[in-house]
């Protein structure tokens, strides 16, 4: 019986342990469609995420690795999201880095068991993956939106879901519900600067309405900061890169139009 046994062994290691017909993990993967063998559910939910329909699209490998002992951890990890996020300059990481939760992160990091779940506050500083793939689910967009303070509604509710892992739900409510009311005087700010230039753009030659228009879409992307100062919770996107950048802002846009009006009356 033993000796048969070991004839059998090779067969039977090339069933895998996970059941018949089920190969075993591989140790290097080389393509995305070697996961989809295995990961349907997974594959699923990331088709209907910004991850697959923007390019470039970021599959499998493109967050898991190709090392299958470091899928999951890989994955997990901020540095994995920064490159195609604007990088450690760029103002999505930057304003996150700029938080509590990021320089948390930029201390601790080493010190996180990444092969844990994303879930019930397992890392005490919450990075990139935790909130915006938040439990496992591969659609970015399910938990944390990247526009969810950006519309003139309430915080979801999912999104709310994620900060109370960590944070009493009166704590978090107040502090999400004050971003959005910040990031409404943002908005007011814009439209204003807006109209400005809309009731001056018959009377400005072709050189100036460049000029504003340009000042314009400087203050449009330091509206930008102010959501993403809500968002991570950065008081410098907040009070530095966003709400005195965009009086600054309103005050040149205003500046300009009223030189030209003086130079041609």
């Amino acid at each position: 019986m033993r000796s048969f046994l070991l004839l059998l062994l090779p067969a039977l290691l090339s069933l895998g342990v996970h059941g018949a017909g089920t190969p075993p993990p591989k140790t290097a993967i080389g393509t995305d469609q070697e996961c989809v063998q295995c990961h349907p559910q997974q594959f699923q939910q990331w088709q209907t995420s910004a991850h697959a329909k923007k390019q470039p699209v970021a599959g499998c490998l493109a967050c898991h690795g190709g090392l299958h002992s470091e899928a999951a951890s890989r994955s997990r990890r901020d540095r994995t999201c920064n490159a195609c996020h604007g990088g450690p300059e760029g103002a999505i990481v930057h304003s996150y880095a700029s938080s509590k939760h990021g320089v948390l992160m930029r201390l601790e990091e080493n010190t996180y068991d990444w092969t844990k779940p994303l879930a019930m506050a397992n890392y005490r500083a919450p990075g990139c993956a935790y909130c915006h793939l938040h439990q496992g689910n591969h659609d970015a967009g399910a938990g944390v939106r990247a526009d969810a303070m950006n519309r003139e509604q309430p915080v979801p509710d999912g999104m709310r879901a994620v900060c109370r892992d960590c944070h009493a739900p009166r704590y978090t409510d107040r502090l999400l519900d004050n971003g959005n009311a910040g990031l409404e005087i943002g908005r007011k700010k814009v439209r204003e600067a807006e109209m400005l230039v809309r009731q001056a753009a018959p009377g400005l030659d072709s050189g100036y309405q460049a000029d504003v228009q340009r000042q314009l879409q400087t203050m449009r992307r330091h509206l930008q900061n102010v959501r993403l100062g809500a968002g991570h919770q950065s008081p410098d996107y907040q009070w530095w890169h966003g709400q005195p950048a965009l009086d600054g802002d309103l005050l040149r846009i205003r500046g300009m139009i009223d030189e030209y009006r003086r130079k041609h009356p």
